[in-house]
């Protein structure tokens, strides 16, 4: 019999997961299957740059024909297990300057 999960269990996994999916997505899917759909790999990856440029407060101009100056791969999602909130548990680092910063 399984014993349920504490609900602070439960975000801190989806959270892993979620970073895990997100580093793929902006670290290989887009530049290895060339998805150019609009809900495809590459699509995907420039949505969620955007996402982290803005959460980082860096200037941001979306499409890609402008990928080369904001390149979305300059972020990693990590796990903050020791997080006090576990909305808090996902961190996006910037690859550039080392700064990490909550990602709800």
């Amino acid at each position: 019999m399984r014993r349920p999960r504490h609900e602070s269990d439960v975000v801190r996994a989806k959270g892993r997961r979620h970073a895990a999916w997100y580093n793929k997505v902006i670290h290989d899917a887009p530049w290895i299957d060339g998805d150019e759909t609009p809900r495809g790999g590459l699509y995907i990856a420039l949505d969620l740059a955007q996402q982290a440029y803005r959460v980082h407060g860096l200037a941001y101009m979306p499409g890609v024909s402008h990928m080369h100056l904001y390149d979305p791969r300059r972020f990693t999602w990590l796990l903050d297990p020791h997080a006090d909130d576990p909305r808090d548990c996902v961190q996006v680092r910037d690859n550039k300057t080392g700064k990490k910063v909550v990602w709800r």
